[in-house]
């Protein structure tokens, strides 16, 4: 079975991330059973997008699968991996603040949160240096 699946739609949002990587959402119109479960299929997996306005043709089809099946993706990358572990230890633990203004109680956001993790396990390894 390909790992790709091909469907009408257009690109309704676009916003940009704290890492510099971008967030793309995507609009359909009614798309049949078969074309959504394949689609649930690719969730969280990672891979190549084409966004064309004009159709897209087999060989278009085809250089995606080929070009996907001959990469790298069957691993994260180390940075990628402890980015993961370090946003679920910010989902288990929901850390507080308190808010300066308000003296109020919030939830740190995830990208606070991360660079103060990165910045323990910097500060953790330079005392490791002689």
């Amino acid at each position: 079975m390909k790992n790709s699946v091909v469907f009408e739609g257009g690109i309704d949002k676009v916003s940009t991330l704290a890492d510099g990587s971008l967030r793309i959402h995507l609009g359909t119109p009614e798309l049949s059973n078969e074309t959504m479960v394949k689609i649930f299929g690719l969730i969280k997996r990672p891979g190549f997008v084409l966004v064309s306005t004009n159709n897209i043709s087999q060989d278009q089809i085809d250089a995606v699968e080929k070009a996907t099946a001959n990469t790298e993706f069957n691993e994260k990358t180390s940075s990628q991996r402890l980015r993961g572990v370090v946003y679920k230890l910010w989902e288990q633990t929901q850390p507080k603040q308190t808010n300066v203004d308000s003296g109020s109680l919030e939830y740190v956001d995830f990208d606070l949160f991360y660079k103060r993790k990165m910045n323990e396990i910097i500060n953790h390894l330079k005392t490791k240096l002689t």
